[in-house]
């Protein structure tokens, strides 16, 4: 006889939720066969098998919120009869209906897709990387973002600096003939565009409200990721001493480089992803914001690993880029894109979201100019990214416009001061505003 017991998927996890079974009480089962599936605080797993048998009693029932090593069923080899029924230790009641039916057989211990993951339009990440907006109709057209032109459907492809080129000057990618790999436009097909007449100036559209909701009075059951999220921010707000510095940086070289090194190189980069490396290379400079506060010691960890912060439909979770300040703004964007699609399906394992050393939020994708962060424990510090926006400012007593962005620091002050929060806030702004230190 064997028990199927609730697994523990991570330090802070301490009890699950059962789905639903796709085995019944009597049912033969075969080893590595997925017997049921349950919720954790961060992810959707199945549990396979660990023997050929059959299912005896089940303990715990779908909705039903077990604790961490309770017992969900029994599985009995030949010959063995059950045993009188014992129920696994509930964790609390639930309200949640019972899921759908299952589906076929997979591997042990998968994710579970529930839906295909949203593709972003911007290329960036919402809260720290692409959070996800609220839940609005996703048919209908997203405020201030520009369609990408692709090949199928007759749009023409081209690449983002001639776009943006375009944009400048009022041309129609539909009146130019692209001269690149499969007459994709580029910017010098933009620049050498000789329009036959200067195209009117036309005003601007207005932002597209989300859709009216139909407003209901309803109780909604808390997923354990939304339980986890709860008692993690009591146990930051409260014991922790907060305190907050602010710096405005100059980014606009920054996003031109961002621009040029997605079209020379081919590669999809956000904002955020320079961001990321720049955050891990100024820590170097400063490793006391790279530590954890103990009740005998304060621990500086030896390697960089930031935790960005994704929305899901289920609540926030912060994916870890490890050693970032050893990885090319390129790698950290293949692996943050990586990370965030696992995320929004719940697919991430327990090293994919624990172990962060700092932590980075971007609310910048929905034009929240700045805000401040709850540092995310056993962080001492986190960084919340506003969006960067076109401003006047004046330089050598001329009025020009430039990129500005916002980076508010949260800082544990049990650990760190203020005059080591502001020294690595000038250090983050030399690599931001320099960002050519980022690529060498």
């Amino acid at each position: 006889m064997a028990d199927v017991i609730m697994p523990k998927m991570g330090d802070a996890m301490t009890e699950g939720k059962v789905i639903r079974w796709y085995k019944n009480a009597g049912d033969a089962v075969k080893k590595g066969e997925p017997l049921l599936e349950i919720e954790t605080d961060k992810v959707n797993l199945d549990l396979e098998a660990e023997q050929d048998g059959t299912l005896g009693d089940v303990a715990a029932a779908a909705g039903q919120m077990v604790e961490v090593g309770g017992v969900l069923a029994t599985i009995l080899a030949e010959g063995e009869k059950a045993e009188p029924k014992r129920v696994a230790p509930a964790a609390a009641p639930a309200k949640e209906q019972d899921s759908k039916s299952a589906p076929d057989s997979a591997p042990s211990r998968r994710a579970i897709d529930k839906k295909d993951s949203i593709k972003k339009s911007t290329g960036e990440y919402g809260e720290a990387i692409d959070m996800k907006a609220p839940r609005i109709d996703r048919t209908a057209p997203a405020a201030n973002v520009v369609a990408m032109p692709q090949a199928e459907g007759g749009r023409r492809r081209s690449s983002p600096l001639a776009r943006k080129m375009a944009r400048d000057m009022g041309v129609s990618l539909e009146e130019i003939q692209g001269s690149g790999p499969g007459g994709r436009i580029v910017a010098s097909d933009i620049k050498n565009f000789k329009p036959a007449a200067a195209p009117q100036s036309q005003k601007p559209k207005a932002p597209a409200l989300p859709p009216v909701q139909q407003l209901e009075t309803k109780d909604i059951p808390l997923s354990a990721m939304r339980r986890t999220i709860a008692k993690r921010l009591a146990e930051s707000t409260g014991p922790i001493p907060h305190f907050y510095v602010t710096a405005e940086y100059d980014v606009t070289n920054l996003l031109a480089l961002r621009e040029q090194l997605n079209e020379i190189e081919g590669i999809k980069t956000s904002v955020n992803d320079f961001i990321v490396r720049a955050a891990a290379l100024a820590i170097r400079h400063h490793p006391n914001v790279n530590a954890s506060w103990g009740d005998d010691a304060i621990t500086q960890h030896g390697e960089v690993h930031i935790g960005i912060a994704v929305s899901t439909p289920e609540g926030l979770i912060t994916p870890v880029v490890r050693n970032a300040d050893e990885k090319s703004v390129s790698d950290i964007a293949a692996e943050v894109r990586s990370l965030a699609d696992k995320a929004k399906n719940r697919k991430l394992m327990p090293n994919e979201y624990q172990g962060s050393t700092f932590t980075i939020s971007n609310l910048g994708a929905w034009g929240i100019e700045q805000f401040t962060g709850i540092i995310n424990p056993p962080n001492v510090a986190i960084l919340a990214i506003g969006a960067a926006t076109a401003q006047p400012v004046v330089i050598d007593r001329q009025v020009v416009i430039r990129d500005r962005m916002k980076v508010t620091m949260s800082c544990d002050h049990r650990v760190v001061d203020g005059a080591l929060g502001a020294e690595y806030l000038r250090t983050l702004r030399s690599y931001l505003e320099q960002p050519l230190r980022l690529v060498l």
